[in-house]
Parts: structure tokens; C-alpha cells; sequence
């Protein structure tokens, strides 16, 4: 990285009085308020109306949406631009996209979880899919303006620091604000924060959008393009329609709908049509073609649309053909990593809220400043450290040893939560003979000062170092993946390969969340983060068979290693 690129906090601050980059700043605010609302949050609010651990988790199913919108979005990117105050194509959408989710917020802020679920659901549905859609466009305003001046380094540090602005506002606020007015008041106050927030397409200037043609390079004939492209969006359609006919009917029929059930049945299935069919697809029209294998009908001239056919193949399809070409039967490899990487901690992330809040189940009956002091504001402080320790050390000693050692640390916090749950004798044995209760002690005078309410000075203490443990491995593992990933891909394909290969893991930790809501229910807590920390290790063997597939194939385990130049 050269002296250019090292971004520091006067730096950043002082591209704030740039228009475009305080217009990212407030972009970025805007694309993260809506996420920790609606994955988050509101989960929060369900906890304290006493609205059923199962329900929950068959509501957190949503988070999905975010994991695919790769599949709209070129329909999103080359939409007609909406005639709204001469505004260009990007600003333009992503204030239509923003006017959804203020719409969607307020209703949600007018309902009750109790008697209104289906509305709160249909409402949390349009503000995910409106929020995913605003993100595809917000990314590629950042992309399309950037110059010499305002690099994208500097734009996306920029876009990170609204981001997590609001994931504070809209965790820790809303919890802070939820315990003195009520989650309907809180609602509607972050909406007018959405409000304002709508002011960065008023201050962004309008961006010059790129030619998005498909070089498709050495592809397969039309016809066979076609055909495999119908498979894929078929398996995809079939998921999708499964999946949320389950969720409206398990939020419109609580008591009848069994979550369990469904992701054993139909969660093999879903993860078949999703993931199993396309690249196997895609492994036979590639096979078919490098071995020139006749195609029935290939003469045939192709469909006159075959320009958006095109646009879908070379966005969905082709960037997972390059994966296959290149890693051969290592593809599976990386299939079965990137799918279970991180699903310790994304499981079980929609039931964080019940488990710190509730009293039932092994949950821990925590306050709302409480969750917000230990969770969203030391966590997140924790999660920073954890991705900064990473990203140092694997510079140091690699990526594959930190990729093997992020897994078993997401495992096995998973056993630090099981302690809390059964009462938390181990953490408080290790806190006594540590002495570290006394690192905690400064946080009674500061509730005190910002009158809090905390009530428990030694279950805090207790939540906070368990939680400060599972953020720092988050983190830690995070930074592993993300570089991980990053070196998998093709850079011709980046974006794509990329996210798809990130949202496999949310795939198969988001199915799991219906099941696993009714298992807290029926064994509690602790028997539920033993079981995610059992699973967490085939993520272990995982990695550590992918270390072993490297070294033999040669590839550098370093990110960047050092030149003589250097």
C-alpha cells in the first residue's frame, strides 16, 4: 500500500468538505439504517412483546434478500432513469428505493408485533428488498465518481464510516431510546433519521454511468447458454417461492407451522435448487463445450431477446463458470468453506436479542442499556479490534493459518454463551481468579452519570467479556474471509464471484435460523450453542483441507509479500 492510499482520520475528515464524499458519508448512513433495523432491531422490539423465539426465527429469514441481490441487479442497474428533479439514473432510483423505506419504517413503527405480524412482515419484506436494491445502485455512484482526487479507497472508507454511524444510531440508540419512549416513538424517530439521511442524493453529483456490456469471451453457443441459464433461474424461483410461502404462512399461523419440519425437508432441497443445481449446471454446459459435445437444436438461431439473456448469463452465470474452469474439482472445496465459514455466528445472530433480553429458555434478562452498552457499543469496539488483530496478522504469518484459526475461535466462543446460559460458573470462576471484574468496574459510575439502567454490575461484567471474546473472533474471522475470498476470485469478475461466494454462508446460516428458534424452545439456550459449535468445525476441517489443497497447487498464502523493492 503506498503513502497515498494510508487513509487517516484527518484525512478522512477533511473529504467531508467535498460534496460527493460527504454525500457518500450520508449514502452510506442510509444503507446501513435499514439493515440494523430490520435484521437487528426489530428483533429487539419482538423480544420485549414477548413474540415467540420461533417466530423470530422464521422472521429473520429476510436477511436472505440481502445475500442475492446480485440476482436484480442488473435489472436495478440499467433501469430507465425516473424523470425526478433532473436528477441522473443513479440519484434518481436510489430516492424512489428511499421513499419505499420510509414508507416501510413508519408502517412498521404504527404496528403491533402482537396483532399486526403480517403487516410488520410485508413491510419488512419491501423495506430489505428496497434497502438491497439502494445498495447496488449507492455502490455504483461510489464507483462511477470516483477520480484521482476522490479515490474509491477514499470513498468507501467514507461509506464505511456512515455505515457503522448508523449501526450505532440504530442498535445502541434505538435500544437507549426504546427504554424511555417505547419502540413505536423509536421507530418513528429513526425514520425521520431516514429522513434526513435522503438529503445525499440532493447533495451527490450525478455520476457518468459505464458501459455495462458482457464481453463474453470464450463462451458457450447461445442456445446451450440459454438452456443452462433456465435451469438456474428455475431452482432459484422454486427456493425463493418456498421459502417465503413458508415464512408468510408461519407468520400468519404461528401455531401450525412447524420451522423444524420445513428446514428439514425442504431446507436440503432449497440448498440443492440454490446452490448444488446451478453449479452443476454450469460444470455440464462447460464440459459439453470444451469437449464439443453436439447440442440438439444448437443451429437454431436465438431468441431475439437474447441481449438480456446475455446480461443475465454474463452477471449470474459466467463469473461461477470461471470458478469451476479454474479450481476444477477444488471449486467443491470452496463451495463447502465459503457455505459453513461462518455460520457459528450468523445462525444464531437473529436470537442475540431474545437470548440478552428474555427470561425464558436459559436467556439471560438483560436490560436494554444493558445490551446496549455491553453488545452494540463495546462489541462493536471489540469487532474493529478483532478485524484490525487480523488483518496484522495475517500479514504476518498468512492467510491460511489465520482462515484455519478464525474458524475454531467462531466455534468455540459458541461454548463461552453455552456458560452464560447454564449460569455462567466457568466465566465467573476464570473473571475471580483473573481479577477481571475489576476491569469492569468504571461501568456504574458512567451508567450513573448517563442514568442507565443498569441492575446487575457482575452479570454485565460477565456479558461483556463473553461478548467481547466472540467479537474479537468474529472480527478476526471476518478479516480472514474477506481475504480468503478475495483471493479466490477473478478479477474480471470480482464483484460478482465475490458476492456470491459471501452470501453462501448467509444462505445456509439464515435457513437454519427457523429450526433453530423452535430447538431454543424446546432444549433452550445452551443446548443450542453446543450443538452451532459442534457444526462450527466442519468449517475447521474445512479450511484446514482448503491450507493442504494450496500448498500442493502453489498458490501464495500471503496477501501481499514483501519485495526487495519494499
Amino acid at each position: 500500500m503506498t503513502a497515498s492510499n494510508k487513509y487517516t482520520w484527518r484525512n478522512l475528515a477533511g473529504a467531508l468538505k467535498e460534496r460527493n464524499a460527504l454525500a457518500m458519508y450520508i449514502l452510506g448512513f442510509a444503507a446501513g439504517l435499514p439493515y440494523v433495523l430490520i435484521t437487528g432491531t426489530l428483533n429487539a422490539w419482538f423480544t420485549e412483546e414477548n413474540i415467540s423465539v420461533a417466530t423470530i426465527g422464521v422472521f429473520s429469514w429476510i436477511i436472505i434478500l440481502y445475500s442475492f441481490k446480485f440476482l436484480w441487479s442488473p435489472a436495478v442497474d440499467r433501469a430507465p432513469t425516473p424523470k425526478i428533479f433532473n436528477m441522473g439514473q443513479r440519484r434518481a432510483t436510489i430516492l424512489l428505493f428511499q421513499a419505499v423505506i420510509l414508507v416501510c419504517l413508519l408502517t412498521i413503527s404504527t404496528a403491533s408485533p402482537a396483532t399486526q405480524m403480517s403487516l410488520i412482515a410485508i413491510a419488512a419484506v419491501m423495506c430489505t428488498l428496497s434497502s438491497a436494491s439502494q445498495d447496488i445502485l449507492i455502490d455504483a455512484w461510489r464507483i462511477e465518481v470516483a477520480n484521482e482526487k476522490m479515490s474509491v479507497d477514499l470513498l468507501s472508507a467514507v461509506y464505511q464510516l456512515g455505515y457503522r454511524s448508523s449501526v450505532i444510531l440504530g442498535g445502541a440508540g434505538a435500544l437507549i431510546m426504546a427504554a424511555r419512549m417505547g419502540w413505536g416513538d423509536t421507530f418513528i424517530a429513526l425514520s425521520v433519521l431516514m429522513a434526513f439521511a435522503v438529503s445525499g442524493v440532493f447533495i451527490a453529483g450525478d455520476s457518468v454511468a459505464s458501459e455495462r456490456r458482457h464481453e463474453l469471451g470464450d463462451a458457450p453457443p447461445p442456445l446451450l447458454r440459454n438452456r443452462t441459464l433456465a435451469v438456474v433461474i428455475i431452482g432459484w424461483a422454486w427456493a425463493f417461492i418456498t421459502l417465503f410461502g413458508f415464512m408468510a404462512f408461519a407468520l400468519s399461523n404461528p401455531e401450525s407451522a412447524n420451522a423444524r419440519a420445513f428446514t428439514l425437508e425442504k431446507g436440503p432441497w432449497i440448498i440443492v435448487a440454490t446452490i448444488i443445481v446451478p453449479v452443476g449446471a454450469a460444470a455440464l454446459m462447460l464440459w459439453r463445450y470444451r469437449n464439443n459435445a453436439p447440442v440438439a437444436g444448437a443451429a437454431v438461431k436465438a431468441w431475439r431477446g437474447q441481449a438480456i439473456l446475455d446480461a443475465l448469463y454474463g452477471s449470474v452465470l459466467a463469473p461461477m463458470v470461471d470458478i469451476i474452469d479454474r479450481l476444477r474439482f477444488g471449486a467443491i472445496l470452496v463451495l463447502i468453506l465459503a457455505l459453513s465459514y461462518r455460520f457459528t455466528d450468523l445462525i444464531w445472530g437473529a436470537f442475540a436479542y431474545p437470548f440478552y433480553l428474555g427470561e425464558n429458555f436459559g436467556a439471560l434478562g438483560h436490560t436494554l442499556d444493558e445490551v446496549a452498552i455491553a453488545s452494540k457499543l463495546f462489541g462493536a469496539l471489540m469487532t474493529f479490534v478483532g478485524i484490525g488483530v487480523g488483518g496484522v496478522l495475517i500479514l504476518r504469518i498468512g492467510r491460511m493459518p489465520c482462515l484455519v484459526a478464525g474458524a475454531v475461535l467462531a466455534a468455540a466462543t459458541n461454548l463461552l454463551f453455552a456458560d452464560l446460559a447454564k449460569g455462567g460458573a466457568v466465566t465467573d470462576a476464570f473473571m475471580t481468579a483473573t481479577h477481571f471484574y475489576a476491569l469492569f468496574g468504571f461501568m456504574q459510575p458512567v451508567a450513573d452519570f448517563l442514568s442507565l439502567d443498569v441492575t446487575s454490575n457482575k452479570a454485565l461484567a460477565q456479558l461483556m467479556l463473553v461478548i467481547a471474546a466472540e467479537n474479537l473472533a468474529v472480527g478476526f474471522a471476518s478479516a480472514a474471509i474477506v481475504v480468503y475470498l478475495s483471493s479466490i476470485v477473478n478479477k474480471r469478475f470480482a464483484a460478482v464471484q465475490y458476492a456470491l461466494l459471501a452470501s453462501l454462508g448467509f444462505l445456509l446460516g439464515s435457513l437454519g435460523r427457523g429450526a433453530l428458534g423452535e430447538l431454543i424452545e424446546l432444549r433452550g439456550f445452551a443446548f443450542v450453542f453446543y450443538l452451532t459449535a459442534a457444526m462450527g468445525l466442519i468449517a475447521v476441517v474445512a479450511s484446514v483441507l482448503e491450507w493442504i489443497r494450496q500448498s500442493r497447487v502453489g498458490a501464495p498464502d500471503m496477501v501481499n509479500k514483501p519485495t526487495p523493492a519494499d
